[in-house]
């Protein structure tokens, strides 16, 4: 278990230096010491029998020093020829099409990988979009004459940090491609002959006429190719708590894996090579499938865990997959250690540890004498565990669980392997002998079609789907903490486990109502982020006062998020009123009418509907602590506002600039 232990330690590493943002010389300052300090101590440890604590403790260190230096070594704007060094006003951009990402409604989004900046060779990424009606390849080689634009911070209250989630994967900056870009040829590298391959696979199923959905359907679950999928249906299938079959990961993998031994069993028995040869062929079919299907993380992260289970399994067939698992993860964090925040990562592989730890438990539990019987109920107890060692994931990631999941997965499971096995013939015969393609294609249109309609009737019963939970990381870690404690007490039932159970779901529940409690005392305002109509809100308690023109205010996505993250408080809407009032904090509203009583000394003045006033006089007779401007204003008188406060020494808050505005 120690190449756990180290992946463990180095794990953390990688989380915290992320978090810390060091310099590249601290953490290599840092890793060299620990090298030292472990040199020194595996020296004098090999003088000993029995092994001292400290050992294993510089071990640890080592590990979590490897992780520090790793993901700062790693992060692309350190590097000293990453293209954001090199950006000024008159810039001119030379890049390729990498990879083509999932379209809005009015543009299609792709990763750009960048070649020069004004004719100097750089590297990196940038995230560029094009309308709808003019779409870029993958290979397009491009040249940008525009400077690309810092990926926006979130402007409202617990919305998506979308410019987190592009910097985990190295991505900062953004373009908008109309007229400011030519296209300079193609670039001929493996991602352009991946994506030909891609595209020629995906169309040899032509000869079967299938519709969009189901050819879109095949794109995802055999090439791993999302973007065009359904969103009714992808609403559908996370609903049911099968989204994981839209997606290639580490089912998929473990279907084609156990597939491709079946067939080449008979090689165990042909000849002395013959298990070796049995390996090779099976990890040359897993590789070509991941390059097939673009090496997209999840699917090379669970052929690399596959990869090291049947290396194991040739080298002692009574390893534990533990080790293999603990060996493909440590090889992924060292080669990109980034993949630790990726969401795939975490349930891929919190799921699959699951699944094996507990494998002893439900392997010999076999009550019917039929086998059909224990498959399915195998398969039940597969995915009750997958899903409870993946609650705190889900509620915290996305908070909702599905609580027809057990049903959904029994049945979609092993259809999804069926579907996959016709789908990887039919698209052999689709090259080979197209006359039987069509009848093996028509069956796996059905398949599909059935899959889908199934699925979509689990998640018909939306009672059974408990969405917009509200749930921390903190609230996650201490649920992780009592699944734990009650996956030990399953192997082996004792008064100190049973105890440990007890006290852990005892933290758990104090730690949800603390929160809950804080969270229902907060009393605060809000002025957001919209354009549109002015939006503010006030809560009290339990309750949230909507203040819009807006009838429909509380069914916007900022609403929704702001209530979702407050255990989603009754709202009530009124229109905006001029003068507000917050724990003895006086709130002057002036909006496009222009009026104002002056006999009130506000504390904050919020501006509102660029409103034709004189900025200068009206902070003369009324002295506000603050001034607000919310996004809905014109730029222009922004700018006046924001000089007139600087000029008065009044702090001023633009709220299209600097997001949301908060008062507690």
């Amino acid at each position: 278990m120690i190449i756990a232990y180290i992946t463990l330690f180095m794990a953390t590493g990688i989380f915290t230096g992320y978090y810390l943002n060091l310099s590249p010389l601290v953490t290599a300052l840092f890793l060299s010491l620990s090298a030292v300090v472990f040199a020194l101590t595996y020296r004098k440890s090999k003088k000993q029998l029995i092994q001292k604590p400290y050992f294993a403790i510089t071990t640890g260190l080592l590990a979590f020093a490897l992780g520090l230096f790793s993901i700062t070594a790693h992060k692309a704007i350190n590097h000293k020829n990453h293209y954001s060094h090199y950006l000024n006003n008159d810039v001119i951009i030379e890049g390729t099409i990498a990879e083509r990402l999932k379209p809005n409604d009015f543009s299609e989004r792709y990763f750009l990988e960048v070649s020069y900046v004004n004719q100097k060779h750089t590297s990196g990424k940038i995230l560029v979009s094009t309308p709808i009606a003019k779409p870029l390849e993958i290979g397009d080689k491009i040249i940008i004459t525009e400077k690309p634009k810092a990926i926006k911070k979130p402007l409202n209250p617990y919305q998506f940090d979308y410019a987190e989630y592009m910097a985990k994967q190295n991505v900062y900056h953004e373009i908008r491609l109309n007229k400011n870009y030519i296209k300079a040829g193609k670039v001929k590298n493996i991602n352009y002959y991946i994506h030909n391959l891609r595209n020629t696979l995906i169309k040899s199923f032509d000869t079967s006429h299938y519709n969009k959905t189901t050819i879109n359907f095949l794109n995802a679950l055999l090439l791993g190719q999302r973007q065009d999928l359904d969103p009714v249906l992808t609403e559908a299938y996370a609903s049911a708590g099968v989204m994981h079959i839209l997606a290639i990961s580490g089912l998929h993998i473990a279907i084609l894996f156990y597939i491709i031994s079946f067939l080449i069993k008979p090689l165990d028995y042909l000849y002395k090579k013959g298990r070796l040869f049995k390996l090779v062929l099976l990890l040359t079919s897993l590789w070509i499938f991941a390059i097939i299907s673009g090496l997209s993380p999840s699917v090379v992260r669970a052929v690399i865990m596959f990869s090291f289970i049947s290396i194991g399994q040739y080298i002692n067939r009574d390893t534990n997959p533990i080790n293999s698992i603990a060996v493909s993860m440590l090889l992924i964090l060292v080669v990109s250690p980034d993949q630790l925040f990726d969401v795939g990562f975490q349930l891929s592989y919190t799921a699959v540890i699951a699944i094996v730890i507990f494998r002893p438990l439900y392997k010999n539990f076999k009550p019917s004498r039929y086998r059909v019987m224990n498959y399915f109920l195998e398969i039940t107890l597969i995915s009750a565990i997958a899903q409870i060692s993946l609650l705190p994931f889900c509620l915290y990631y996305f908070k909702q669980f599905p609580g027809l999941f057990i049903p959904a997965n029994t049945i979609v499971v092993p259809l999804t392997g069926l579907i996959l096995i016709v789908a990887l013939l039919t698209l052999v015969l689709n090259f080979t002998f197209t006359q039987a393609s069509f009848i093996t294609g028509q069956f796996l249109e059905w398949l599909i079609k059935a899959m889908n309609a199934y699925t979509s009737w689990i998640a018909s019963f939306s009672s059974f789907n408990f969405r917009n939970i509200t749930f921390t990381i903190g609230l996650s870690i201490l649920l992780g903490g009592a699944l734990i404690c009650i996956g030990f007490w399953l192997f082996k039932q004792s008064y100190k486990r049973t105890i440990a159970v007890l006290a852990s779901l005892l933290i758990f529940q104090i730690g949800y109502l603390a929160y809950r409690t804080t969270i229902n005392n907060k009393e605060e305002l809000i002025v957001f982020n919209s354009y549109k109509e002015p939006l503010i809100t006030i809560k009290k308690e339990k309750q949230v006062t909507i203040l819009s023109n807006d009838t429909l205010a509380s069914s916007l996505q900022a609403i929704t998020d702001y209530k979702m993250a407050n255990f989603n408080p009754k709202d009530t809407i009124i229109t905006l009123k001029n003068f507000l009032l917050l724990k003895e904090q006086k709130i002057l509203v002036i909006d496009k009418r222009n009026l104002y009583p002056e006999n009130i000394k506000p504390d904050i003045i919020i501006l509102t509907q660029s409103p034709k006033v004189n900025l200068d006089k009206i902070v003369t007779q009324l002295n506000p602590k603050q001034v607000i401007a919310d996004a809905t204003n014109y730029p222009y008188l922004i700018s006046l506002w924001k000089a007139t406060c600087m000029k008065r020494k009044i702090p001023f808050h633009a709220v299209a600039e600097k997001g949301y505005y908060i008062l507690e």
